[in-house]
């Protein structure tokens, strides 16, 4: 889409302009050409706008499981230490050792979360790229057929 812009900044539409005031005439030629040089820069279609605004979604989202996760196993954390401090207590070591085990897998439960958190990011960061570089090819594609069809 960019080269297109620029194509068109330097190949203006060029009619006949014989009866207005050339110095006019100039004048809005070049705050055209102004305006089309930083067109590229400035210009976001909607398409690539969702999809760079679907990458923080994603991001937010993960960010809230690995949240929610982690809130979960602290507080089945927190019930399993108590369990256990009360079956030591209570010289019942199975009961014990049963708990310990419990207090490892809601820690094994958080670094999963984490995982899960960081890979969703990564990859819908390569996915973004991705899409948005074939919506830029398509709108290249379509305007080169308009450009054919006006020509022809």
């Amino acid at each position: 889409m960019n080269d297109q812009l620029l194509k068109k900044a330097n190949n203006p539409d060029t009619g006949n302009t014989s009866a207005l005031n050339s110095q006019i005439v100039q004048a809005v030629q070049f705050t055209n050409a102004e305006a089309f040089s930083y067109a590229p820069a400035q210009i976001a279609v909607p398409p690539d706008m969702m999809i760079s605004q679907a990458a923080g979604l994603v991001a937010q989202s993960a960010a809230g499981y690995f949240d929610g996760v982690s809130k979960l196993a602290l507080a089945a954390q927190a019930v399993l230490i108590k369990q256990m401090t009360e079956n030591i207590v209570k010289e019942n070591v199975t009961g014990a050792a049963e708990d310990a085990l419990g207090v490892l897998a809601t820690d094994l439960m958080v670094g999963a979360a984490a995982a899960v958190a960081a890979a969703a990011g990564a990859m819908e960061a390569d996915a973004a790229a991705g899409a948005i570089d074939k919506i830029d090819a398509s709108i290249a594609k379509y305007a080169d057929t308009l450009a054919n069809r006006a020509s022809s």
